[in-house]
């Protein structure tokens, strides 16, 4: 019986699947002033996350990957001086797709930039600035341009179609937080897309801070810009036709999944 129990513990072994390659992400985070990086170890289907300090920072950097050549990365994102310190940080959610190898990069939003790439190699860091691709990823780059009062505000955030995706770029002086929050949801809807956003935006010298909700129909690669009482908006999402943009779910929409 003994011979017998191990013959079957060898085949059961044999037949298992095979344990998911580890994946190294790296974030990289600046703000015109100084540059901050950390890589987390992930496994695919697995949540990872990474609290501590980050230099003269704190980070909060959560994350899921699923797929395989192409990847989906789930991520949450949110570097700051720490419970109740003062200063300016920034937070992201958002899906987006990964290439392993290539940086991304997923956000810019005032003074910060924030390039993911999934197993880094010793090649340069995406720069921004320069003319935005999809790089062959179902990816979107969402830019919002906004004008209120006597201040602007220019965010860009990338996330897949069909999930809700938000950006914090906030300052905080004594017991009040100031700054610039986003949140967006689209989907395609015949030759354009379905636009759902919020927008925040207060300053330190303003009085009650300006807000934003509404729901448009925008063309694909093309600027639209709205103007009310005390403001000017102008968004623009970047990305390829939703039939030519690989990985697009033809179930439906959904959003990214809360981490804890």
């Amino acid at each position: 019986m003994k011979r017998l129990s191990l013959a079957i513990l060898a085949a059961s072994l044999a037949a298992a699947p095979a344990a998911a390659a580890p994946h190294i992400l790296e974030a990289r985070v600046t703000n015109g002033r100084a540059a901050y990086r950390q890589t987390i170890r992930l496994t695919e289907g697995r949540q990872a996350s990474h609290v501590g300090p980050l230099n003269d920072k704190e980070l909060i950097l959560n994350a899921l990957l699923s797929g395989g050549g192409e990847y989906a990365l789930q991520y949450q994102l949110e570097l700051s001086g720490g419970r109740g310190a003062q200063g300016r940080s920034i937070q992201a959610q958002s899906e987006v797709a990964l290439k392993p190898g290539e940086p991304l990069t997923a956000l810019e939003c005032g003074p910060w930039t924030v390039v993911l790439t999934l197993d880094p190699s010793k090649a340069a860091p995406a720069k921004a600035g320069k003319a935005w691709t999809t790089g062959g990823l179902p990816n979107y780059r969402l830019s919002a341009d906004l004008s209120s009062g006597s201040s602007r505000q220019v965010c860009r955030l990338v996330s897949k179609a069909g999930v809700q995706a938000n950006a914090v770029d906030s300052t905080r002086q004594g017991e009040k937080k100031y700054g610039f929050i986003m949140n967006s949801l689209f989907s395609a809807s015949g030759g354009a897309f379905r636009l759902q956003y919020q927008l925040e935006h207060s300053a330190v010298s303003a009085g009650a801070p300006f807000q934003l909700q509404n729901e448009e129909t925008i063309k694909l690669n093309k600027k639209t810009a709205f103007s009310g009482e005390g403001y000017r908006l102008e968004l623009l999402l970047e990305g390829a036709a939703p039939e030519a943009a690989r990985g697009t779910s033809k179930k439906g929409y959904g959003t990214v999944q809360l981490l804890q």
